[in-house]
């Protein structure tokens, strides 16, 4: 009970947490670029517990599969755009995003570390990484 004590007196006086703050911090906007079967920026980094939105884009006329390995795995994300969420019993798996299209993710990461996401479409070999700090 202590916790919760000390949750309600910061309440009505007013204080915030700093895990409050964090979570109502402008988010981290990082665009990634599918193109010519690479993904640029090769290497994005976010903020641990920050929001963060990745705006994925398509260039070319090929459909790409944005794949972040184990990132989200028990994350919420939220979905946007004209790309094509898939999921499974972790949470959020891929988006396939249509040419020319656009998906938005929006999330907030929840473990640091490097992780890497690729377009696992037959033929593409695109990877690059996500650095959380």
């Amino acid at each position: 009970m202590p916790g919760r004590t000390a949750c309600l007196l910061a309440f009505l006086l007013g204080w915030s947490s700093p895990f409050t703050e964090a979570a109502d911090a402008p988010p981290d906007t990082v665009e990634i670029v599918a193109s010519k079967r690479t993904f640029a920026p090769e290497t994005v980094t976010l903020r641990l517990g920050r929001p963060a939105i990745l705006i994925i884009r398509n260039e070319d006329e090929d459909l790409h599969a944005f794949v972040p390995l184990l990132l989200f795995q028990r994350t919420n994300v939220q979905v946007r755009g004209n790309g094509a969420p898939e999921f499974n019993e972790t949470g959020f798996a891929r988006v396939l995003i249509p040419p020319h299209g656009k998906a938005e993710l929006r999330f907030i990461p929840k473990t640091s570390g490097t992780f890497f996401y690729i377009c696992d479409l037959p033929g593409h070999n695109m990877r690059a990484e996500i650095v959380v700090q």
